[in-house]
């Protein structure tokens, strides 16, 4: 009976040792309205290092969970997905900086328990104190973001473009990891951190929208030329870039005839002008527009509203080209050679039988796929066409542009003649090539 009881009474004193708030996870001293508490536990030599990353990790990790439901109510106030760079940099953000900048947590509480060496201990961070600090962070953070509003708008105002856009973008840059501190703050502060709301995303897009809308491109003189294809122009294009009747210096302007062929570039002068001579080709002339570094495709509209229509009567030149098709298949020369010679002559040039300046074309098949189905074996091909131009009298190749196309046939040679009727030369392409 009296060892009985000796086994109660030591059970019981062991178990004493074990503190009541590594149990509840709660502490009387210290409110969850006011203290984030961290328990953890460590054995052996290293027991105590043990049990402060275990209470510190304990912190992290319940400030992690409050950080997602955060993260979900700053989207929506802040329309983050407005801009897809700073939503994947705040989201980036937010989740590596719980445990890169929890600091300030102290350890009030340590209970070693004498029969089997456990060490158990409370950490706590005090809310308002970890709070305070991130709330200044914030203060800076946002200041430095209405400083450089500021200064885009001030450059705006001198006709500096690049610069004001320039400093649009370097708000996007500060207001990230903004978003990721405030989403932090109020996880641990458990009340919200108002941030001006003129910083969100939409918002700054907007500034650089109401740029760009204030930004006019005129033309100054160039415009209704006449000469022949393949001949420079008598007098360059050019043009006059203004906002609110200010010049604006330092802007790229492209001349282009579409999207995929742009010409050129000029950079515009203190007087907003930029010039940009080239040589008349097929088409009814050459557009001018904006051009800026760091903005989106999703101003692509504003920036083509910008553009300017530079019309040319283009006359039929003197220069005449010769085709010569390499192979052998009578037919698929025949083919090329037809589909060459009109494209040619839609740009407007002559073709001969001899001439000084020669059009060849090498072709060239890959390895032919198969698909068997209901109607037997298909042969699927891709045929291309390598354009060159060469000056006779000066044995030189002067360019050379790939032009395919996929066939497919009954046979092998089939899939080859209708990938080779499938060619479309680029009138385009193919008048940079022969203005070489």
């Amino acid at each position: 009976m009296k060892s009985f009881l000796f086994l109660l009474i030591s059970v019981h004193v062991l178990s004493a040792q074990v503190p009541g708030w590594y149990s509840t996870h709660t502490h009387p001293n210290y409110p969850p309205q006011e203290y984030l508490i961290g328990i953890g536990s460590g054995s052996g030599p290293n027991g105590t290092d043990a049990a402060k990353k275990s209470a510190l990790s304990d912190i992290v990790s319940q400030l992690r969970v409050q950080v997602q439901s955060e993260m979900r109510s700053v989207t929506e106030s802040f329309s983050v997905n407005d801009d897809e760079q700073i939503y994947s940099d705040f989201k980036r953000k937010s989740r590596t900086m719980v445990s890169d900048e929890v600091t300030g947590a102290e350890i009030v509480e340590t209970v070693t328990d004498k029969g089997t060496g456990t060490v158990y201990l409370l950490m706590v961070l005090d809310r308002e104190r970890y709070s305070a600090g991130l709330r200044t962070q914030l203060e800076s953070g946002w200041k430095q973001a209405t400083d450089l509003r500021n200064s885009a708008a001030g450059f705006f105002a001198k006709g500096k473009l690049n610069e004001a856009v320039q400093s649009i973008g370097q708000i996007k840059q500060v207001i990230a990891p903004l978003f990721a501190q405030q989403v932090l703050h109020n996880a641990a502060a458990g009340a919200p951190y108002s941030s001006p709301s003129v910083f969100n995303p939409a918002a700054l897009q907007n500034d650089i929208r109401t740029f760009l809308s204030q930004v006019v491109l005129v033309k100054k003189s160039g415009d209704a030329q006449t000469g022949k294809i393949g001949k420079k122009l008598a007098a360059p294009l050019t043009v006059s870039v203004t906002a609110n009747g200010v010049p604006v210096s330092g802007v790229t302007v492209q001349f282009f005839t579409d999207a995929k062929n742009v010409l050129g570039e000029s950079i515009t002068d203190e007087n907003g002008m930029a010039s940009f001579m080239t040589v008349i080709r097929s088409g009814p002339g050459v557009k001018a527009r904006l051009a800026l570094q760091g903005v989106g495709r999703e101003f692509e509209q504003n920036l083509t509203s910008t553009a300017a229509m530079f019309t040319w009567t283009a006359q039929a030149s003197d220069k005449a080209f010769a085709v010569s098709i390499n192979t052998k298949n009578p037919k698929l020369e025949q083919t090329i050679s037809s589909k060459l010679s009109a494209a040619i002559s839609q740009i407007g040039y002559t073709v001969v039988t001899m001439s000084p300046y020669t059009i060849t074309v090498d072709i060239s098949t890959g390895v032919p796929s198969t698909i068997d189905g209901m109607a037997g074996t298909l042969y699927n091909v891709t045929v291309t066409a390598t354009v060159s131009v060469k000056d006779n009298t000066q044995s030189a190749v002067l360019g050379t542009e790939t032009f395919s196309a996929k066939g497919v046939g009954s046979s092998e040679q089939d899939a080859v003649l209708k990938g080779a009727a499938g060619l479309k030369f680029d009138q385009s392409v193919l008048s940079e090539l022969l203005q070489k």
